[in-house]
């Protein structure tokens, strides 16, 4: 009779930790979640989703070790081994965040956000000719529009797409990736960087210039377009 009453109220914990988690009141979830789990420690949603509320919090290393537990009882649950993967991403763990992203995409290869991941971890991982064909396959779904979250994040993902592209010495196609991104965050200073680092590998030092400027307009201590400023006026054209 206790663990039947038990279990009521566990899934009723459960469902007020989801309808916080929901209103992203992820501390208050936390808290409904762990109370949900005391009473059924195997109540696997439950564990799923304080995993991921700890991810919310900042909170990474609780966050690995839920959805590690979780995962012993479910090791088919891509949506598990994508928070891992995200939380070890987060703590610059990228060789163990590929591992988790690639259980993610196997078991779900159409699983977007683990795509995402796979793709921003081998781009941490300086491994541009891998994550070429994941970041151009995911800006044109992102694109072409359709997908759920692809739109959300197609500004992320595009600035990765271009910079890869101008990270293997594909200059002209990194012009048209930055030219594409620009307009819709021109106040992002990265984007201006980017796109003056290729214009002076372009040998265009003028254009570079403005797009250095702006990102300095933008972000005054940007080092790295400060040097490139440096270097675009510095070349002869």
């Amino acid at each position: 009779m206790a663990s039947i009453r038990d279990g009521y109220q566990a899934q009723r914990m459960y469902e007020a930790g989801l309808s916080r988690y929901q209103a992203k009141d992820y501390v208050g979830a936390l808290q409904q979640f762990q109370r949900a789990l005391e009473l059924d420690p195997k109540f696997d949603e439950a564990e799923a989703h304080l995993a991921w509320s700890y991810y919310h919090t900042e909170q990474l290393p609780p966050a690995i070790k839920h959805f590690r537990q979780a995962l012993l009882r479910q090791p088919q649950w891509p949506g598990l081994y994508d928070g891992l993967g995200w939380s070890r991403y987060r703590m610059e763990r990228y060789n163990l965040a590929l591992e988790a992203f690639q259980q993610a995409v196997a078991l779900d290869p159409g699983y977007r956000d683990a795509g995402v991941g796979l793709a921003y971890t081998l781009f941490a991982l300086e491994r541009y000719k891998e994550a070429l064909p994941h970041l151009e396959r995911l800006t044109r779904e992102g694109e072409g529009g359709g997908l759920r979250n692809a739109t959300s994040d197609l500004d992320q993902v595009g600035s990765r797409y271009a910079w890869t592209l101008f990270y293997l010495g594909e200059y002209a196609k990194a012009r048209e990736q930055f030219a594409k991104r620009i307009p819709a965050r021109p106040d992002w200073a990265g984007l201006h960087n980017g796109m003056g680092w290729t214009l002076l590998r372009l040998k265009d030092p003028q254009r570079a210039r403005v797009h250095f400027e702006q990102a300095l307009t933008i972000q005054p201590d940007f080092a790295d377009a400060k040097e490139g400023l440096t270097q675009a006026t510095q070349t002869k054209m």
